[in-house]
């Protein structure tokens, strides 16, 4: 895994309007994820994703597999609860969903599910 330095270069990087680089860094975090099956590199994905909307921290987002769906999953969870980042945690999900990864029958089990049937229970009108 690399470094929490050489994390912050590479999402740096990660939108970068040259086309090799950004591919070459999308390889290296799909390197990363799988080696390390630790929660930490998604958390980043997914928390610059909310910083940025960064395209290709949601395609990298949009095509983990196991274990790091669970990650994901959880990620998704403690952002759902929180006004400010739920419209793009939603966005994020549906995304994700469109998608229809192989472990897309674990949703139901997630601790996500009541909480966003909380979220919808909470919100009558969500826009």
């Amino acid at each position: 895994m690399a470094q929490q330095a050489n994390v912050g270069e590479l999402l740096a990087m990660l939108d970068s309007p040259m086309l090799g680089v950004r591919d070459d860094v999308t390889a290296v975090f799909k390197e990363n994820l799988n080696s390390d099956r630790g929660p930490m590199l998604v958390n980043t994905l997914v928390d610059y994703y909310l910083e940025t909307s960064s395209q290709p921290a949601l395609h990298i987002l949009t095509t983990l597999q196991e274990p790091h769906d669970k990650h994901l999953l959880d990620r998704i969870n403690e952002y759902v609860g929180k006004a400010a980042t739920r419209l793009s945690i939603l966005s994020l999900l549906g995304h994700v969903i469109r998608l229809q990864p192989s472990w897309k029958h674990k949703l139901s089990q997630a601790p996500l599910l009541p909480s966003l049937l909380k979220c919808l229970k909470r919100h009558e009108n969500i826009q």
